[in-house]
């Protein structure tokens, strides 16, 4: 009789080493279906597990121009609607039709609902008009949206897509341009932290003034804002400080500031001229006057100036032709005295009624007398006579003037 016991000792261990083997190669296979899963997981499960609480947007306009956004996911029961309103782009909605919202204008590309209807280039054979699109991101394409915006709901890691252009019910002739999740909204990189680099001082140095004279002075100014070290032609100074500088000569004045940001000069240049001789006028030497002709009267003095009395030009009367005699005679009579010059003339005082002729006028006429007297007794007749003593008073009229 077999022994039971060993038997089913062995088929016992037999279907034991079965079962384990069965159990390892279940093992294997639910480990292949997990990695299956694992690599096969919906993008928006990735980013829900990444923590990417966000949809993607895609709006295409009618010029071409192409607008990108990443909005906030606000949790279940968010419809494209809401992804639509958060991009905060300028929405023209017809909200009459009551199946949500109709979407008539988005920026410039539509119609201005109510004062025309949403659709309004779409009321003929061309048909354009807002077309609402899904992104399948498993296929990596548009899938255009059979139901409106309002009824639509999303989830986070979706991309929603909108198109302005031709179409008709069912399909339109444009999409949005293609772009990821990860594109849209993948993680922002991370922006490494920068060290503020320290800024440079603030200086104003100035000099007043800046050209003198040679022997003049000028005033060095300076103000430092954030500087740890600051120092003049070499020589340390305060931030803020002025100096009186007189250089014998054109010089250029360096400050130096010295802080974090570095080593600093400025300068200023005070430009020193000599002094310039100051020209004077020629030394003139005035002509001696020109001697004028004695017959020339001098200027009459302005009015209101007391002048002395010139004399009168006295006129002598025309001499008679005189016998010999009478010239041998007039011989003895004094010369007469020449005219003086009307310029140097000097006044003379007349002479009051009450004076009296002096001596020497009657002795000179007692000596015309005799003279005359003697001619007539001569016999020189009466004729000659006659023009003696005509002769001899013109003689006396004269002297008689001039003294």
């Amino acid at each position: 009789m077999p022994d039971l016991h060993k038997h089913t000792s062995g088929q016992t261990g037999h279907l034991v080493g079965i079962y384990m083997k069965r159990t390892a190669v279940g093992l294997l296979f639910i480990a292949g279906v997990l990695a299956l899963l694992v690599a096969s997981v919906d993008p928006a499960a990735q980013a829900m597990a990444q923590g990417s609480q966000k949809v993607g947007l895609v709006v295409k306009f009618g010029d071409g121009t192409v607008f990108t956004d990443c909005i906030d996911y606000t949790g279940p029961g968010m419809t494209g609607e809401d992804v639509l309103d958060g991009s905060g782009l300028s929405l023209v909605k017809d909200l009459s039709y009551g199946l949500g919202a109709a979407i008539c204008k988005i920026q410039q590309d539509g119609c201005n609902y109510p004062q025309e209807h949403c659709f309004c280039q779409c009321e003929g054979a061309a048909c354009e008009y807002w077309a609402y699109y899904h992104l399948d991101q498993q296929k990596g394409e548009w899938v255009y949206s059979g139901m409106g915006a309002s009824w639509n709901t999303v989830q986070a890691g979706d991309v929603e897509g909108w198109a302005w252009g031709n179409g008709e019910v069912g399909g339109s002739d444009v999409e949005p341009p293609l772009a990821t999740f990860e594109e849209l909204c993948g993680p922002p990189t991370a922006t490494p932290t920068r060290t503020p680099r320290p800024s440079p001082p603030v200086v104003e140095f100035t000099a007043d003034p800046e050209d003198i004279v040679a022997g003049g002075c000028s005033t060095l100014r300076w103000m430092v804002d954030n500087g740890e070290v600051v120092a003049l032609d070499g020589e340390g100074v305060r931030p803020d400080d002025a100096r009186y500088v007189c250089p014998p000569e054109t010089h250029t004045f360096e400050l130096l500031v010295l802080n974090a940001a570095g080593e600093f000069d400025y300068e200023v240049t005070i430009s020193v001229r000599q002094p310039t001789a100051t020209p004077y006028p020629a030394a003139t030497h005035a002509s001696p006057p020109t001697p004028t002709s004695r017959a020339t009267s001098p200027p009459r003095p302005p009015t209101g100036t007391p002048t002395a009395e010139q004399p009168e030009a006295r006129t002598s009367p025309p001499s008679t032709p005189r016998p010999t005699v009478v010239a041998m005679l007039s011989t003895a009579t004094p010369a007469e005295p020449e005219p003086q010059d009307a310029a140097i003339a000097q006044p003379t005082i007349p002479t009051t009624a009450s004076e009296e002729a002096p001596d020497e006028t009657v002795g000179l006429d007692g000596i015309l007398l005799l003279l005359g007297v003697g001619a007539g007794t001569l016999g020189f007749g009466t004729v000659a006579f006659a023009a003696t003593v005509i002769l001899l008073l013109a003689i006396y009229l004269r002297a008689r003037a001039q003294f």
